[in-house]
């Protein structure tokens, strides 16, 4: 079997070529360009959970859901007839479920049931790409495995998969998105000028995105989906965030009938999961 076709299954998924030599490769055979684009614009890089958030994993009861190729780790905290309410934990891009530890034992202390899921390409999860759309498949899956939620809780990334879930079917009472996108669409064009790519290429790797996910990239984005939901939305979000500008987060909240955003000033992206205060504005929008 000769290099080109070995890249070539690769891209199909079938065997693991690094990403320089798909780059070659597709330079040299521009009908791939979009495939190996897209591939790069998919693929996770997997981050350990810290000591403190295992603390916090470790006292869940903990299973491997299998749904079709994939194995999901699952967490389920306070699992018990009493608990008041489900709440879905839904993590951002290259994060985890462990990325919520300062949040998850407020929740328990109130009585809530926690569910939390890796999402594939993640945590402990197998996988070595991600989407939104197949993350949400993922997520309605492990909710008709696990319960439905009461409401839900996300980070970045979590706030588009968790929207497309409900398109799926999954139903929640309330919702509170931190740091949110609102448009696939900036995401795909920050993307494309950090690898300073043509407008040709941006077209392939978009096709060939639209195709896999089965979706055009506009009706992912919440301002689309949003006005379709009935439920009580909170948005929280960092005026000084430097991966999802805020002013996303104001273009979501806006989409909801019943949305309600809360700004906050220099937590950044990921240091809003660890704050005192947006954990307590969480919980007064639960309860």
């Amino acid at each position: 079997m000769n290099i080109n076709s070995t890249i070539v299954r690769s891209l199909n998924g079938i065997y693991p070529i690094s990403m320089d030599k798909k780059w070659e490769f597709a330079k040299a055979n521009p009908k791939w360009i979009g495939h190996v684009i897209t591939q790069r614009f998919l693929k996770t890089q997997k981050q350990n959970p810290s000591r403190k958030e295992m603390d916090v994993l470790d006292k869940s009861t903990k299973s491997m859901l299998h749904v079709n190729q994939y194995k999901i780790q699952t967490y389920i905290w306070n699992d018990k007839e009493s608990s008041r309410e489900t709440i879905l934990l839904v993590h951002g891009w290259n994060g985890h479920v462990g990325n919520f530890s300062r949040i998850i034992p407020s929740l328990i202390e109130e009585g809530y049931r926690v569910i939390g899921l890796d999402l594939p390409g993640h945590g402990f999860s197998s996988g070595r790409y991600s989407n939104i759309v197949l993350s949400a498949h993922i997520v309605k899956a492990v909710t008709e495995h696990l319960g439905n939620p009461d409401k839900i809780i996300t980070h970045s990334f979590g706030g588009a998969v968790a929207s497309v879930a409900q398109e799926l079917g999954v139903s929640a009472k309330k919702l509170v998105y931190i740091a949110p996108p609102s448009k696939l669409e900036h995401l795909i064009r920050d993307f494309s000028q950090y690898l300073q790519l043509s407008d040709e290429e941006v077209l392939c790797m978009r096709t060939v995105l639209e195709k896999k996910v089965n979706r055009t990239m506009a009706s992912i984005d919440l301002e689309v989906i949003g006005p379709k939901l009935e439920n009580q939305l909170l948005v929280i979000h960092d005026r000084g965030d430097l991966e999802i500008p805020h002013s996303m987060g104001e273009m979501v909240s806006q989409a909801w009938k019943q949305g309600k955003l809360i700004t906050t000033e220099g937590l950044g992206h990921k240091m809003i999961l660890r704050s005192d205060f947006v954990r307590d504005e969480i919980l007064r929008f639960l309860s």
